[in-house]
């Protein structure tokens, strides 16, 4: 926030603030870079209740492998798009839950292929792979019975990070400051027959709306000035999440991270200039769109109303007449 004192004139003290949007900052697009972001997906085998079978030891595990999951089978996925924030510099960061356009990347070729979809028999016809963010194979171990149960993958899987305004110290900022999680997805689940005549516990599943999964972010972050009003904004991540596949409720944990470069905005000159007896004119480029004049009686409050008057444009300027006996009066520019 820039401050300019105005000097006294006649009975009216004229004190001309600027803020953009919120009192904790101006509102930053950051550009996210997919090439250093992503999210991934970690969960332990652990042991879960499986309807007509029983305590069932569960192992998520690369779609292509019975014995291991690793980043390139499916439980990491870059991230892409873009984070809205206010952002006071260097003071505090607000991450604007709800306002980001963040998603995974579906790079990745999993089963179930939601084209092969029977509507008739409600299954897949075979067992083709179409491109997805996140997924698995899902392998139980039953007694001395080690089996496939399920293929699952995740596709349109948007991202969300939200926060109170979190303070930036020497360009970092702290962690349990956010929440960062999945707010929406689409699950494909393919299902398998078990051997020995157990059945198909995990039904299939075309286009499943998955629960959001959203959870305290346990890591905090950087914000690094890269010259001038240019910044690398870099959010890491570590939180808990649930997935519940068709009623086999796994616990886990999502890590990673968010790398996305940003620019803060120029904020319009504000000016004030003496107008015919007893007027003051106080003006702002016309080129700053969508801000508004407003006035207070006091500083310290909340108690800030826009000015009525309408401004006229004069050249490239916007012009607001204003009389100067009305008292101590203070003015700032607020981006809507």
């Amino acid at each position: 926030m820039k401050t300019h004192l105005m000097p006294v004139i006649g009975t009216v003290v004229v004190s001309v603030f600027l803020t953009m949007d919120r009192a904790d900052g101006a509102r930053v697009s950051w550009d996210v870079d997919p090439a250093v972001s992503y999210i991934r997906l970690t969960v332990p085998d652990q042991v879960v209740n499986v309807t007509n079978l029983g305590n069932v030891t569960v192992r998520l595990r690369d779609p292509g492998s019975s014995t291991a999951w690793t980043d390139a089978g499916g439980r990491r996925a870059a991230v892409d798009g873009t984070l809205a924030t206010d952002y006071t510099d260097p003071g505090s960061i607000t991450f604007i839950g709800g306002a980001h356009n963040l998603h995974a990347l579906e790079q990745t070729n999993l089963r179930p292929n939601p084209a092969q979809w029977d509507p008739v028999g409600l299954s897949y016809t075979n067992t083709g792979t179409a491109p997805a963010a996140l997924g698995a194979r899902v392998r139980g171990t039953y007694s001395i019975l080690s089996f496939d149960a399920a293929f699952l993958a995740l596709r349109q899987v948007r991202l969300d990070v939200a926060s109170e305004a979190v303070p930036v110290t020497s360009g970092s900022f702290p962690g349990n400051q956010t929440e960062f999680g999945i707010v929406s997805a689409v699950g494909d689940v393919d299902g398998l027959e078990l051997p020995l005549d157990l059945g198909q516990p995990v039904p299939d599943v075309l286009g499943g709306e998955l629960d959001p999964i959203v959870a305290t972010n346990s890591l905090g972050g950087l914000i690094e000035n890269l010259g001038g009003k240019n910044r690398k904004l870099t959010l890491n991540i570590d939180t808990a999440i649930f997935i519940d596949i068709q009623g086999i409720l796994l616990s886990g944990s999502a890590t990673g991270q968010i790398v996305a470069h940003g620019t803060i905005p120029e904020v319009p000159a504000l000016s004030i200039s003496t107008g015919t007896s007893q007027t003051l004119v106080i003006a702002w480029p016309t080129s700053a769109v969508g801000f508004v004049l407003e006035q207070t009686a006091a500083l310290g409050t909340a108690n800030w109303t826009p000015v009525t008057t309408p401004p006229v444009v004069v050249g490239d300027e916007n012009r607001v007449t204003i009389s100067s006996s009305n008292g101590t009066a203070f003015y700032r520019l607020r981006s809507q």
